[in-house]
């Protein structure tokens, strides 16, 4: 049988307000949260969900917030029989609030958790903290704690099942059909341009640049559309007190469009 608790810690604190004069909201009336238990899959593993409701107006950020907001961080190290959990991070969106361009989702979020069992035969004693923010005309962050017990005995979820169809495609899909980086210098750091030839996509176009596992920081500029090229932009500055070089290959792009969410990996495009 599968329990799930779900409860906000820690109560809310300001982060940024255009209003700052308004009473801040408390976190139970903004967001619900709980643990869909999920199936298990043909490799073994438990295809669980982590499923956020969101009030009217407020949203909540993708793994990479944008230009501003608060990145999600989940914890399940103090899981038991857990040896591996994949996040499938479905297409977000943009916004912007307060003049800045932010990443992630209104209403709902259903982020599913594909979870590797330590020993098959046994359940998987999930315990989860989140930290999370949530905007609206003022941003709150707020902390949360989940158990649960998954044996994975379920059936397929739809739900679930739905937002795994809504993860980003590739550039390809999209018709990307030539890539180039270039490097300049900037204060303090360096600039990265990542140029893509690429169709221009219905509305607003924006380039997300990261390095995942580096020692870089990344400062994401707006993206730039000229012709059949759309530039990607940012700012690489190295952490304090560390050396950092750069492996083109390890580069992650992600285009985000009303219409879709593209991928791709590294500064070059396979022939």
């Amino acid at each position: 049988m599968m329990k799930t608790i779900a409860s906000a810690l820690l109560g809310a604190s300001l982060w940024a307000s255009s209003a700052a004069h308004a009473q801040v909201p408390r976190p139970s009336d903004i967001v619900a949260a709980e643990i869909r238990p999920g199936w298990r899959t043909e490799q073994g593993t438990i295809m669980a969900a982590l499923h956020l409701r969101l009030a009217r107006d407020w949203i909540t950020y993708w793994r990479h917030p944008g230009e501003s907001g608060i990145a999600p961080r989940l914890d399940l190290s103090g899981s038991g029989n857990l040896a591996g959990a994949r996040l499938h991070w479905p297409a977000p969106r943009l916004f912007t609030k307060a003049g800045y361009l932010s990443i992630g989702y209104a209403d709902e979020l259903v982020l599913p958790l594909e979870l590797t069992p330590t020993q098959t035969d046994r359940p998987i004693d999930l315990r989860a903290a989140l930290n999370i923010g949530v905007c609206d005309d003022v941003c709150i962050p707020v902390d949360m704690e989940f158990a649960a017990t998954l044996d994975g005995r379920g059936a397929p979820d739809r739900t679930i099942s739905q937002s795994l169809e809504r993860r980003p495609s590739t550039a390809r899909a999209a018709g990307l059909s030539d890539l180039q980086c270039d490097f300049q210098p900037a204060r303090k750091g360096m600039q990265l341009s990542a140029h893509w030839t690429i169709p221009q996509q219905p509305g607003e176009e924006y380039i997300l640049l990261e390095i995942p596992g580096s020692s870089w920081r990344v400062q994401n500029l707006p993206s730039l559309r000229a012709g059949g090229q759309l530039t990607g932009q940012a700012i690489l500055r190295a952490r304090k007190g560390e050396t950092a070089a750069i492996d083109r290959s390890t580069i992650r792009m992600t285009l985000i469009t009303p219409d879709g969410t593209f991928e791709h990996q590294g500064c070059a495009v396979a022939r």
